[in-house]
C-alpha cells in the first residue's frame, strides 16, 4: 500500500485530504504543523509527502529545504492558496516536486500524486547497478549513480535532486540537443505555464555549479551535454 504524510493546520482540509487519499488506496498519516511533519518524515519512510505552504512552526517550503539538505528525496507536493509563479520557481529549485492550489479537484490531486510516485520509482529503478552503468566518467567530471553524487575537479558538487536528475538525463542524451519541452515532459509531466521558466532557471543553476562547462545552450532549440569542451 502506498503511504503519504499530509501536513496542514486546517482540520477540515486534513479530513478532506485524508478521505481522498484513503479512497485512492493510500495509507495516510496526518500532522498539523511543519515541525511535526519534519520530525516524522525524518523517522519514517513515505511514498509521498503533501505539505501546506503556510503552517505553524515551519512552512511547507522550509520543511522541504531541510529534508533535501539531509538527503531525503521523497516526492513532495506543496498545497497553496497563492498563485505566485516566482514562489513556485523558488520552491521547485529548493526541491518541491509539484504545486497544487486548494481548489484543485480531488481526482486531479490523486492523479498527480500517483504520477509523482511512478516517476520516482522509475528513477530509482533506472539507477540500479544491474540496469544502467553505476557511474559516468569524463575528463574532470564524475557522476556516481549509486550514491547520486557528482564530483568536478575532485570536489563534490552540491546538486539538488532535480539538478542531478537533469544532469544524468542530458548525459544519457549526450551530444543531442534536448528541447525544453522534452525536459518538461520528463520531469514535470503535465506542463504548466510557470514551468517553462523553471527549466531555464534549473539549467542555469546546474551550469553555474559545473563552472559553466559541459552543458551548452542552442538558442531557440534547447540544451545538450558535450564532453569535448572545444565544441561550441
Amino acid at each position: 500500500m502506498k503511504t503519504i504524510l499530509i501536513a496542514d493546520d486546517d482540520r477540515a482540509i486534513l479530513a478532506l485530504l485524508s478521505y481522498t487519499f484513503e479512497s485512492g488506496g493510500f495509507k495516510v498519516t496526518l500532522v498539523s504543523d511543519g515541525v511535526e511533519a519534519l520530525s516524522l518524515a525524518r523517522k519514517q519512510s513515505f511514498d509521498l509527502i503533501l505539505l501546506d505552504m503556510m503552517m505553524p512552526g515551519l512552512s511547507g517550503l522550509a520543511v522541504t529545504e531541510q529534508l533535501r539538505q539531509h538527503g531525503n528525496y521523497t516526492p513532495i507536493i506543496i498545497l497553496t492558496a497563492r498563485d505566485d509563479d516566482d514562489l513556485k520557481i523558488t520552491g521547485i529549485n529548493a526541491g518541491v516536486d509539484d504545486y497544487l492550489d486548494k481548489t484543485t479537484p480531488q481526482r486531479e490531486i490523486i492523479t498527480r500524486a500517483n504520477a509523482l510516485i511512478r516517476r520516482n520509482q522509475v528513477y530509482h529503478k533506472a539507477t540500479q547497478p544491474d540496469v544502467v552503468p553505476t557511474a559516468y566518467e569524463f575528463k574532470d567530471l564524475s557522476i556516481d549513480l549509486k550514491t547520486k553524487t557528482a564530483t568536478l575537479e575532485n570536489e563534490k558538487v552540491l546538486l539538488s535532486k532535480r539538478e542531478f536528475n537533469l544532469l544524468v538525463f542530458l548525459i544519457q542524451h549526450q551530444d543531442i540537443i534536448v528541447s525544453r519541452e522534452a525536459i518538461l515532459t520528463e520531469f514535470w509531466g503535465e506542463v504548466q505555464d510557470y514551468e517553462t521558466r523553471v527549466v531555464d532557471v534549473t539549467v542555469s543553476n546546474l551550469r553555474k555549479k559545473l563552472n559553466n562547462r559541459y552543458i551548452k545552450t542552442k538558442r531557440g532549440f534547447g540544451y545538450r551535454f558535450i564532453e569535448d569542451e572545444t565544441i561550441k
